[in-house]
């Protein structure tokens, strides 16, 4: 007698999930009418508090003459002596949430007459603030969301040549655009996609039923960080018939974790099934699945095309669920079968199904 072995079978759907933040780079066009400057901010896990060229940051030449507008980032506050172009990165423990201070200086054409104009365009949830950098009452801008321009008036451009432009960052996610469970020959088969990912090191796979608390069931390992979608997946092939419960334990590389939603699901068929056998044809051993809605009395049975009893797979009661069998080509006695055609017939009560497969050799 062959070993019947349950399948589970289950449908999984859940998007938009968050997991962590995407690096930040923020351009910034800074003008006073006469010359614009582009300029940027942000934070990137691989960026110092000084100058970083591989971010393309770099030193200015001396202080432009009088009449020519320049606007550069001062690093002299995080002990950099000199002042930077371009790009302003502040290191941060990522996942990031909370606020970093650009320090920046400028001279306009007329000094004390022009104002400067920051255009600027923010990531969702992220705010920015200009102040002054002696007590916040002489310059006080913002906070501003999204796009616009931040206009820091002559009245100030004729009192200072520095403010601080403060970034307010909440934690951008790594969105789990989709996770999905489907039945196969083989058991429960997951599969997620990810739309962005920062410093993810991989997933534990997590499980629990109602007997059985959360335990990890595998690992698939992550893609660090990307801002492409990434697809994963993960056989589950230790499933019988019941209610599972999974989730996604999602891990940075510094250890910092994070779970997905939890998904609960309650198999049980509404109808009695035969279904065709797989491979098919076969050599040397093939599998056959059925499913019965409830209890049931069920012999599975594979005969020749004389209709003469070959092989007795499986005659046992089962719960409602979906259940294996495998025929190895042999007959009742041990002995191999010739190639050709054969049936084999599922009985449960008053249903009854007949199906045909091949054995080659």
């Amino acid at each position: 007698m062959q070993k019947l072995v349950s399948i589970f079978s289950l449908v999984i759907f859940f998007t938009a999930l968050a997991f962590g933040q995407a690096a930040v780079t923020i351009p910034f066009s800074c003008t006073d009418g006469t010359l614009t400057i582009p300029l940027a901010v942000g934070l990137d896990p691989t960026a110092t508090n000084c100058i970083d060229p591989a971010l393309g940051e770099s030193d200015l030449p001396p202080f432009p003459p009088p009449g020519v507008f320049d606007i550069r980032f001062d690093l002299g506050p995080y002990g950099c002596p000199a002042l930077s172009t371009w790009l302003d990165f502040r290191n941060a423990s990522f996942p990031y949430s909370g606020t970093v201070q650009h320090h920046f200086w400028w001279q306009v054409t007329t000094p004390g007459v022009s104002s400067i104009n920051i255009t600027y365009d923010l990531p969702p949830d992220q705010s920015m603030t200009i102040v002054d950098n002696i007590t916040g009452t002489l310059l006080n801008l913002g906070p501003f969301f999204g796009s616009g321009v931040a206009v820091i008036p002559a009245s100030y451009t004729a009192f200072g040549t520095k403010a601080i432009l403060t970034m307010t960052y909440v934690g951008i996610p790594v969105e789990l655009t989709s996770f999905i469970g489907t039945i196969t020959q083989d058991g429960v088969l997951l599969n997620w996609t990810t739309a962005t990912e920062l410093n993810n090191q991989g997933f534990d796979i997590e499980r629990s039923t109602s007997i059985q608390s959360w335990e990890k069931i595998g690992y698939v390992p992550g893609s660090g960080t990307t801002t492409e979608p990434k697809s994963y997946s993960y056989l589950d092939q230790n499933v019988t018939n019941g209610s599972y419960s999974y989730r996604l334990k999602q891990i940075d590389f510094d250890g910092t974790i994070s779970y997905s939603d939890e998904i609960e699901v309650d198999f049980t068929p509404d109808n009695f099934e035969l279904f065709q056998n797989y491979p098919n044809p076969f050599n040397p051993s093939t599998t056959i699945q059925f499913q019965v809605p409830n209890a049931s009395d069920v012999t599975v049975i594979v005969y020749d095309m004389l209709g003469q009893e070959v092989r007795s797979l499986f005659a046992g009661q089962v719960q409602a669920g979906k259940y294996s069998v495998e025929w190895d080509g042999m007959n009742n006695a041990g002995s191999k079968m010739s190639s050709g055609s054969y049936i084999y017939r599922m009985t449960a009560g008053d249903f009854v199904e007949v199906k045909e497969m091949v054995l080659l050799k």
